[in-house]
């Protein structure tokens, strides 16, 4: 099978070509060698490598940057996307694209969240996440949106890839710094690498949604807790923020019994940041 990977210098898409690079012919794209935002560029590319499967990995995912600049971020986040979904329709590959449980935000759900649900999120990352998978599909029906959650790595390559959990316990642990995460938050907090692994499950998988991370019931305070304990760090350096989302407590856990229905299993948050402490015990970052 040929795989084609957008955001091949990225957080998610090098960890996908390094993993999968001695089973399958990977190809990687990086924005040089591919500006997916250029429906010619990107045709000519696709129809040359003909790839049997596009995972989408490409993406503008600071929220922050989409509040600040919504007219690029549209453009990179929703018009990319349905370039590639058509692209690959024409060249007949089958599209897997990253989309978020950012979705989730502000819908009043406190139970983990299944991918049929009412969605009304009041971010524009948010929006355009939507607006991608619903564009994705039109364009490509033979499509498999992967609502991801915040994931981490231990692998942490500094200087070229976004901070992640790991990477800012370790910055604050050599700084001597304070860290501080909110106890009315709850996320389904995944390890990279068990995403990358599941991939797999969802190359001839059913076209649809698909909640694609780690259960959790745990709060963003209590699970890094959990990391800093099993890391040997203690927990003198974690502090509880708990203003934020204190009205109204942020739910993005997510249900991922659809997922699983196709053999895909996730250790929980608190057993992946449990795991990742030890490893982390024996070599620190």
């Amino acid at each position: 099978m040929k795989i084609g990977v957008t955001g091949a210098d990225g957080f998610l898409g090098s960890r996908i070509l390094r993993f999968y690079e001695e089973k399958y012919e990977m190809t990687g794209y990086r924005h040089s060698d591919m500006d997916f935002t250029d429906e010619e560029a990107v045709r000519t590319v696709l129809s040359k490598d003909c790839p049997d499967l596009l995972i989408h990995t490409a993406a503008i995912s600071d929220v922050g940057a989409c509040e600040r600049d919504p007219e690029y971020s549209e453009k990179v986040n929703v018009d990319g996307v349905r370039i590639v979904a058509k692209i690959c329709r024409e060249i007949n590959a089958r599209l897997i694209f990253c989309s978020s449980d950012q979705v989730y935000v502000g819908n009043g759900e406190t139970m983990p969240h299944r991918e049929g649900e009412r969605l009304s999120p009041p971010t524009v990352y948010g929006r355009q996440k939507i607006r991608a998978e619903e564009l994705a599909f039109q364009e490509q029906p033979d499509t498999a949106a992967l609502r991801l959650s915040w994931m981490f790595a231990s692998d942490f390559r500094e200087g070229k890839e976004h901070g992640n959990l790991i990477s800012t316990v370790s910055q604050a642990v050599a700084a001597g710094e304070q860290i501080r995460y909110p106890v009315h938050d709850y996320r389904s907090i995944t390890d990279v690498w068990e995403v990358v692994r599941n991939l797999e499950s969802l190359f001839r998988a059913p076209a649809g949604i698909y909640n694609f991370g780690s259960a959790n019931d745990r709060s963003t305070y209590e699970l890094v807790k959990e990391f800093l304990e099993s890391a040997g760090i203690g927990t003198g350096i974690l502090e509880k923020n708990e203003e934020a989302f204190r009205e109204q407590p942020r739910n993005l856990r997510m249900n991922t019994e659809k997922a699983a229905k196709l053999g895909v299993h996730f250790l929980s948050s608190v057993e992946a940041l449990k795991k990742a402490g030890t490893c982390w015990k024996h070599n620190p970052a």
